[in-house]
């Protein structure tokens, strides 16, 4: 009898628990209700290596009127390279 009566308060116990969460502490937001996380960008290709990187963390150059992201320093450097020698 002993295990059941501590099943029974562990039960009751998480009830309170849930109706204490949805009622004094308001109703949890859902992933559609929970706002943007501001540290990530979108994902952008880096036209070099081909390499899918954050926007926010990328490295970004403007080139002839357009934005182009670049996943390190090195491959912004080898694609200006490039596009300067073939044009």
């Amino acid at each position: 009898m002993g295990l059941i009566r501590i099943v029974i308060l562990a039960v009751v116990a998480m009830l309170v628990y849930s109706l204490y969460k949805r009622i004094i502490a308001g109703p949890s937001r859902g992933a559609a209700e929970s706002p943007q996380d501001e540290r990530l960008g979108r994902l952008v290709q880096d036209p070099q290596c081909l390499v899918y990187v954050d926007s926010k963390d990328a490295v970004h150059r403007k080139v002839r009127g357009g934005d182009l992201f670049f996943c390190s320093e090195k491959c912004a450097e080898e694609y200006m390279e490039a596009a300067h020698t073939e044009g």
